[in-house]
């Protein structure tokens, strides 16, 4: 694996100089065989995970609202010992539209410096953060998109991507 961006104002800052590039990228994609796009970005998954640690970066917890669970905010209110009602009423919104749950607030409540205070009881959003694992990744590019400036993870896998497939960026492209 090449060099990795670990820099997290670099990456932000290249997000929003290389938006128009990685909207181009997506479709792009939609072009190529999701099962190849798949088996790339799965090793890239793979080689990139084992070169970050999460837990010394954080900026997802600084950035991101998590889906959470009945079960989740059950475990949670214990974890913070209030009552489920409570935790709901102060730290979880509800998107009525989408019929999802997620904790309020960021950074979350539950970082630490760079480190996530209930790592090992985090919700299933955030284990599954960046969610680079997941098959159908040309299915979820729009948020891929917004997760390139966020993590390093995306960051790297995006710019491997473009390279593994030869992607070359023209301004002003039209399929």
């Amino acid at each position: 694996m090449k060099y990795l961006e670990l820099g997290l104002n670099k990456i932000a800052l290249m997000g929003g100089q290389k938006e128009e590039e990685n909207l181009d990228l997506r479709i792009f994609l939609k072009g190529q065989e999701t099962e190849k796009v798949d088996e790339i970005v799965h090793q890239l998954d793979i080689e990139i995970k084992s070169q970050i640690d999460c837990q010394k970066c954080g900026n997802c917890c600084k950035s991101l609202l998590p889906g959470v669970t009945n079960e989740e905010i059950e475990n949670l209110s214990r974890i913070v010992e209030c009552t489920k009602s409570n935790f709901e009423d102060y730290f979880v919104e509800t998107n009525i539209d989408e019929n999802v749950k997620y904790l309020k607030d960021t950074p979350c409540k539950f970082l630490k410096d760079k480190s996530c205070t209930i790592y090992e009881d985090r919700p299933a959003d955030c284990r599954s953060y960046p969610h680079t694992h997941k098959p159908n990744f040309t299915s979820r590019t729009f948020v891929m998109i917004d997760n390139y400036s966020i993590c390093p993870i995306v960051f790297n896998l995006f710019e491997g991507l473009k390279t593994a497939l030869g992607y070359r960026y023209f301004r002003g492209r039209n399929y």
